[in-house]
């Protein structure tokens, strides 16, 4: 994105959070002159993807129902496919088939990934301690 297109994220960003800290209700006008009421949900929704895309960051929006490939879930857990096709074959990613070819739901991946962090950050806490104990951390 350009640094013109990435100013003007940031302001609109800006002016939505400053919208939800002041309660204030927010809406989409249009080229018509209409307006369409966002509700505050939403709103949260805009002001996060703004602040992913002045990050520079692709925004994906997906049902939690909606079914994914293992190419396209491993992308979205950043491992590889050999990597993913082991956690399923291990049963710790819940997968279906269809005809010949695995499907995994959005919402099954993101239990997954929620664990994964939860894990991460559990076995660096207990690091820290075992590190702690031995006087190596301060």
């Amino acid at each position: 994105m350009s640094p013109k297109a990435l100013a003007v994220i940031r302001k609109h960003q800006e002016e939505l959070e400053q919208y939800l800290r002041k309660k204030q209700p927010a809406s989409l006008k249009l080229g018509t002159g209409h307006e369409i009421p966002l509700p505050e949900s939403l709103t949260r929704l805009v002001v996060q993807a703004l602040a992913r895309a002045g990050a520079g960051k692709r925004i994906v929006l997906l049902e939690d129902n909606e079914e994914i490939s293992p190419e396209e879930a491993a992308a979205f857990l950043h491992v590889s496919r050999p990597y993913l096709v082991k956690q399923l074959e291990a049963g710790e990613l819940p997968f279906h088939w269809v005809g010949s070819h695995r499907r995994l739901l959005v919402a099954d991946l993101m239990t997954y990934k929620q664990q994964r962090r939860h894990r991460s950050l559990a076995t660096l806490q207990q690091m820290r301690d075992e590190a702690e104990d031995l006087g190596l951390y301060e």
